[in-house]
């Protein structure tokens, strides 16, 4: 990745990338099985706490902004697209909440608090990829193709389901551990710190439980003729602006993957 100026121009190069999660979902029969699963979550947990560790909120989780790389990387999620993104964490200290606030991001991810007008943090990345999730596993959503008469009606009618639709039929026939994952995530309040490693630790219970052992094996590259792929580069010393100010020292990842 570059940038530069050439004559009047400004130019930025950056990494070509593959297919994103939703192209990879359309491939597998709209679905996504809870082994592919476990692996996604892992990769994209990971992504979010190292934007979080820099002040930064998404503001946009969905499919289509999460995109594999290519050739020896084809298995590695990149976080693209960052136009609605927003600092959280100012001056030394967690933005405080603001109402009123109109929907930013993708209705059928977004948070129940995005859609109260709440301004969003942390909590809210992390309860929309609860939501992606339950998308990959399900095929759809109980919120999705509602019918209304305006966008504001829509939107009204998306959060009444996202507020009295049971987790637990949400996650039905799937593994509990989805649904414990949303649970959190909508239990956190505006200015708390996630508990990235604590997320982790579930899915890879999860992950020891039903597989897979490899952190390629997704089901839409299997057969395929991938050659040799780059291991996963983890690093899980990633602090958050709350440690920092707490006292811990400042480290950044160099090896989390952001586009």
């Amino acid at each position: 990745m570059g940038f530069g100026v050439e004559g009047r121009f400004s130019c930025l190069a950056m990494e070509l990338l593959g297919r994103s999660l939703e192209d990879r979902m359309q491939q597998c029969g709209k679905r996504l099985s809870p082994q592919s699963c476990v692996l996604i979550i892992d990769q994209i947990l990971r992504r979010l706490e190292f934007l979080h560790s820099l002040g930064l909120i998404h503001r946009d989780i969905k499919p289509e902004n999460f995109m594999f790389g290519i050739g020896r990387r084809v298995h590695v999620l990149y976080l693209i697209d960052f136009g609605l993104g927003r600092r959280y964490w100012r001056e030394k200290q967690h933005a405080p909440m603001r109402t009123l606030q109109s929907l930013t991001g993708t209705a059928r991810y977004a948070s129940i608090n995005a859609h109260k007008g709440m301004e969003q943090s942390r909590r809210d990345d992390l309860e929309a990829v609860g939501h992606m999730l339950f998308y990959f596993l399900r095929g759809s959503l109980p919120w999705s193709g509602l019918e209304a008469k305006s966008q504001e009606e829509k939107y009204r009618r998306i959060r009444e389901v996202k507020e009295t639709y049971p987790i637990n039929q949400l996650c039905e026939g799937h593994p509990s551990h989805f649904a414990k994952y949303l649970e959190q995530a909508r239990a956190l309040k505006y200015t708390e710190r996630p508990d990235y490693v604590a997320f982790r630790k579930m899915f890879a219970g999860l992950r020891a439980e039903i597989g897979p052992s490899s952190d390629h094996d997704f089901e839409f590259l299997r057969g395929k003729d991938t050659g040799p792929l780059e291991p996963l580069q983890i690093d899980d010393t990633i602090e958050q602006p709350d440690d920092k100010v707490q006292g811990g020292a400042s480290r950044q990842s160099s090896c989390c993957v952001i586009s």
